[in-house]
């Protein structure tokens, strides 16, 4: 009975999650998101999905770096990945896709400004920044109601040109990447001459999506558990601790923000 009872328990636990193969999970490197340290991955996401997999049960997974997001795409649409970390809905996306229902960021795109001009600078609507110098990255679509703004945009070639040439006096805003911005600001030690309007600019829900050429077992009961432990993780504090191991103080208030709309 004992050795009937202890396969039986066997059986159901391989039956999850525990006889299935390599569990593969795939992204772009961007700091602090996600990239290959000296030895191991590092960044939100990889924190993320470690706490995921760890709550799961599942220890059989490995994380790859792809050089491009066209070859990204490619090995999801044909089932070489499992899981892709990070992308935004999209409905053409969708058709080779699974998302989860949870969205684990909100990823900001908010004007940034010298942080003595931060009393005397706000932004509800683009007329209130209609005397300013706005700098933008001439690659970057923002949002189309930015660029139709009236206002007085200066393009440069690259997007790591902007907050450089803000504190250079150049420009007097420019909207950037917010979190990845927070995070170089701290690499590089400007974090105090930078500040950030609210309301952002632009804002989307990101979401790891799991292919649907996969084959891996039980996609959708992963998907489900995934959405409650990523449910879990906000209401009890893990995903704010995860934050703020990459942001610091700015963690808190980064976390803050994901729901104050």
């Amino acid at each position: 009975m004992i050795g009937l009872v202890a396969t039986l328990m066997l059986f159901f636990v391989m039956s999850t999650h525990g006889a299935a193969r390599t569990l593969v999970i795939e992204g772009l490197e961007e700091e602090p998101l996600k990239w290959m340290g000296h030895e191991e991955p590092k960044g939100i996401d990889i924190d993320i999905m470690t706490e995921v997999l760890n709550t799961m049960g599942i220890t059989d997974y490995v994380f790859r770096f792809v050089d491009t997001g066209s070859r990204l795409l490619h090995n999801a649409r044909n089932g070489t990945s499992d899981i892709v970390l990070t992308l935004s809905m999209n409905n053409k996306r969708a058709k080779y896709m699974m998302y989860p229902e949870e969205a684990h960021l909100l990823l900001d795109w908010r004007f940034a400004v010298r942080a003595g001009d931060e009393d005397k600078i706000r932004f509800e609507e683009f007329a209130d920044l209609s005397r300013l110098r706005i700098g933008a990255a001439a690659d970057y679509s923002y949002t189309s109601a930015f660029w139709n703004s009236g206002l007085d945009i200066q393009t440069v070639a690259r997007s790591d040109l902007l907050v450089p040439m803000l504190l250079q006096n150049r420009f007097d805003a420019v909207p950037v990447n917010y979190l990845n911005t927070i995070y170089d600001s701290l690499q590089n030690r400007y974090r105090d001459k930078i500040a950030f309007l609210y309301p952002p600019l632009r804002r989307a829900p990101y979401y790891n999506v799991f292919s649907r050429a996969s084959d891996y077992p039980d996609k959708e009961r992963f998907l489900a558990e995934y959405d409650k432990i990523i449910h879990d993780m906000r209401e009890d504090g893990r995903l704010l601790s995860i934050f703020e191991r990459y942001l610091g103080a700015d963690g808190y208030d980064w976390w803050q923000s994901q729901y104050s709309q």
